[in-house]
């Protein structure tokens, strides 16, 4: 049960050891569309801003020095990702598989579609956290994870935010959470600090940052917001580019609508997908798992072919190796009308979603 009124999460983070939370919080002021590093003169690293004026270096070279920093740590993640193991599925020496209607389209570089998964997949690897993080939580559990991203799909459409912005945050909640111990007071805060850098990265105007204080009731200020991106961040090691379920999901999509497929198939996919990020249960399954597994189980509501040798051979996933994630996504499916949280439900039963969550879900799997 959601002890919250109206959907919101009370709130109060205990940070330890070096995460620690600190009293009387100062942020910098800034515009959500400045600098996402939020620097200042009084940064999180405690730097000094610069030499006395007669010691200062010129401008050019503090460019020159900071590209240089900035390809070191970019080199830095290609080799931890080169280092990672090969997915077979996706490393294989055979020709990519492209769809006519992208040999038309430069814009979609089918030549590429190969070494693109082959990197996305090492991705979603170099990502993922533990499926039992939530463990090392003394304060929070999985159920108050489920309301808190109940609330941010309610955000993600007060503000008409992009789908990709509300996967990116929950990615980043899970892997914070998965490093740092974290008091249900602050739980809250968290949440809506991820969804101000998810916004950064995909929106083109995101949300300024006192619209996520007025969006969170006033409940925290706006330096405590600025504080927070800040550890959040660090803790991220700024690594914000994610392969997420719905990145995968937009390829299979497209790959389906080359064959017997509709509008309200492709909508039940995109519900099966968000009421999974709700489910803690969901984080042992990979995301392109998970978006092969919603549109398997949505083909067989809809009554269409199960799935065809174009969709094992793009996805990489054959119909069997999906069998588990897709009835653990049925039995979510056929909760979600007595769920207590129903964010994702009533959003999903507009008709601008063709009303695909007020469909009944099939008996069993096969």
């Amino acid at each position: 049960q959601n002890p919250l009124p109206e959907r919101r999460l009370t709130v109060g983070v205990q940070m330890h050891g070096s995460d620690t939370l600190q009293p009387n919080l100062v942020g910098q002021k800034r515009s959500a569309l400045d600098d996402i590093s939020n620097k200042s003169d009084s940064g999180l690293t405690g730097v000094s801003k610069g030499l006395a004026s007669g010691n200062a270096h010129p401008a050019n070279v503090r460019v020159t020095r900071q590209a240089a920093a900035r390809q070191r740590a970019l080199q830095q993640q290609l080799q931890q990702l080169q280092q990672l193991p090969e997915d077979p599925m996706f490393v294989e020496d055979r020709p990519a598989t492209s769809l006519e209607s992208d040999a038309r389209d430069p814009l979609t570089v089918p030549h590429y579609v190969r070494d693109i998964f082959a990197y996305l997949r090492k991705l979603e690897l170099a990502h993922r956290v533990s499926p039992h993080f939530m463990q090392s939580q003394r304060d929070i559990n999985a159920t108050m994870r489920s309301i808190l991203i109940d609330w941010l799909v309610e955000v993600a459409e007060e503000y008409r935010l992009v789908p990709d912005t509300l996967y990116l945050a929950v990615n980043y909640i899970d892997r914070f959470l998965a490093h740092v111990p974290v008091n249900r007071s602050k739980l809250q805060l968290v949440g809506v600090t991820c969804m101000l850098i998810a916004s950064k990265y995909e929106e083109i105007h995101p949300p300024a940052v006192d619209e996520f204080v007025y969006i969170s009731d006033n409940t925290y200020k706006r330096e405590e917001i600025l504080h927070m991106e800040g550890m959040i961040l660090n803790r991220l090691k700024f690594e914000l580019s994610v392969a997420t379920t719905r990145v995968f999901l937009n390829r299979f999509l497209k790959v389906a609508r080359a064959g017997e497929f509709d509008q309200t198939t492709e909508k039940l996919c995109e519900y099966l997908c968000e009421l999974t990020l709700q489910e803690y249960a969901f984080i042992k399954y990979r995301p392109s798992e998970i978006a092969a597994a919603s549109l398997r189980l949505a083909l067989h509501t809809m009554r269409l072919p199960s799935w065809t040798p174009l969709l094992t051979e793009v996805s990489g996933y054959p119909p069997e190796q999906l069998h588990s994630c897709a009835a653990e996504m049925l039995a979510v499916f056929r909760k979600a009308e007595g769920n207590n949280l129903q964010a994702v439900r009533e959003k999903f039963g507009h008709a601008k979603f063709l009303c695909v969550s007020t469909l009944t879900p099939p008996d069993v799997f096969v």
